[in-house]
């Protein structure tokens, strides 16, 4: 589950009306990266926004898978994320736009004699309560459940809803943030801000220059291949916010993900102007 880390700087609206910010939070959205170590795609990671409460309009459900891809050297990768986050419009809480209501992380491992097993571990937030309840199991099998005592009106990121916060907070005329994250069964936090002067980047899917704003931060954590501390991102300069590029610290080296391929209606990368 701590690969989930690895998205979180790519992945943050304090005075815009609501249809403004919900142009961000698309059903259907997909979202597809590549990963490279310098000139080597080590992998892929896809987002999904998979669908809306019929009941609770402002429950959102999402949905991450990273993988490597065969061959690389000792790194085999397989992850679903799943996440409900509530969209919040007043930002009550710590100026999230969202915040996670449950989330689920399912490994898919090999051993020796190549017989597959599934970890998932889950986090129910129940913030009325001031708890989350931790589930782990293997192969569907309960192997150890907890409740964590957390500080009231604090609202939490996990590694995928955050990834949603972030754009919608880029759109905000605030520009600093320190967020709340629950991440490997620990409490931590995200620090970042955006720089809203608009700037240009490449990227293989498309034949121009993207218009974009940055993001850089530092995450307060260690985490799978020694990510921590400084990242930075951008964002597509348009109200949808899609994260076209990111940089990441890790124990390799640097790690860059780039946008390589989108599900996403009457939207396509902005056009870069001088």
């Amino acid at each position: 589950m701590r690969l989930a880390l690895l998205i979180l700087p790519i992945i943050i609206v304090f005075a815009l009306p609501l249809s403004g910010q919900i142009n961000s939070l698309e059903v259907g959205e997909e979202l597809v990266y590549n990963v490279y170590y310098g000139f080597i795609k080590l992998g892929e990671v896809k987002f999904n926004i998979t669908g809306r409460d019929s009941i609770i309009r402002n429950r959102y459900f999402s949905k991450a898978e990273l993988r490597s891809f065969e061959g690389i050297p000792f790194m085999e990768v397989n992850f679903i994320f799943e996440s409900e986050f509530d969209y919040d419009s007043k930002m009550q809480y710590h100026n999230n736009c969202v915040y996670s209501v449950e989330f689920n992380s399912s490994e898919f491992k090999k051993d020796e004699m190549n017989k597959r097993s599934i970890f998932n571990i889950n986090y129910n937030f129940i913030y009325d309560s001031s708890l989350i309840f931790v589930k782990k199991l293997q192969n569907n099998n309960i192997t150890e459940e907890s409740k964590i005592n957390i500080k009231k009106n604090v609202r939490y990121q996990d590694g995928l809803s955050i990834f949603y916060n972030a754009r919608l907070q880029s759109l905000s005329t605030k520009n600093n943030f320190n967020i709340p994250v629950y991440i490997n069964e620990k409490e931590s936090s995200v620090k970042y801000s955006f720089n809203k002067n608009i700037e240009d980047v490449s990227i293989d899917l498309v034949n121009y220059d993207v218009a974009v704003i940055k993001i850089e931060g530092r995450a307060d954590f260690t985490g799978v291949v020694g990510l921590t501390g400084e990242f930075a991102g951008w964002l597509s300069n348009d109200n949808q916010r899609i994260p076209i590029k990111a940089l990441f610290n890790v124990a390799i080296g640097s790690v860059k993900l780039e946008l390589a391929s989108y599900k996403r209606k009457n939207w396509k990368p902005p056009v870069f102007k001088n």
